[in-house]
């Protein structure tokens, strides 16, 4: 049960450290940001068994996280309040042609970034864009002013 307990506890710190680091750190993982992730599992894997190598220990280990996931994304469909606690909401950052420099602050995105991921989706031009998102994955996407798509990839034709 001790197992249980301490999975249960770091499972809960981890979700709200990587709600807190915001959605552009988890979006496209640098290699600074991979050795941190894969550092804090080893830092935190002795903790969460306590020692405990044996095969009932790793399945009891196993199948807490996997209810834990469970119970998380039950309760976040279930209850808002439970959703914004953990889980990133999308936010306009650029509207009708201007960034919101308020909203870059606090997302910490830089301007730049928003011009590459601009390029990616085919607009060249800042006036181009009606509204601008950074989706709580930390990927961005656009809504053109002529609203043409612009994060779509084509579909072939049916053969």
């Amino acid at each position: 049960m001790e197992v249980v307990i301490r999975i249960a506890c770091i499972y809960v710190l981890l979700t709200l450290a990587f709600r807190a680091l915001g959605k552009r750190e988890l979006s496209q993982l640098s290699p600074f940001e991979l050795v941190m992730l894969l550092l804090i599992a080893e830092i935190v894997s002795p903790a969460l068994t306590a020692g405990d190598e044996s095969f009932t220990g790793a399945v009891f280990g196993a199948a807490t996280l996997l209810v834990l996931a469970f119970a998380h994304s039950a309760l976040s469909y279930r209850f808002k309040a439970m959703q914004k606690l953990t889980e990133a909401s999308p936010a306009l950052v650029v509207y009708h042609g201007r960034i919101l420099e308020d909203v870059t602050r606090k997302e910490r995105l830089r301007p730049d970034e928003i011009f590459s991921e601009m390029h990616k989706a085919g607009i060249e031009r800042l006036d181009e864009v009606k509204f601008g998102f950074i989706e709580p994955d930390g990927m961005m996407s656009f809504v053109r002013v002529d609203h043409e798509d612009t994060h779509v990839p084509e579909q072939p034709a049916p053969a």
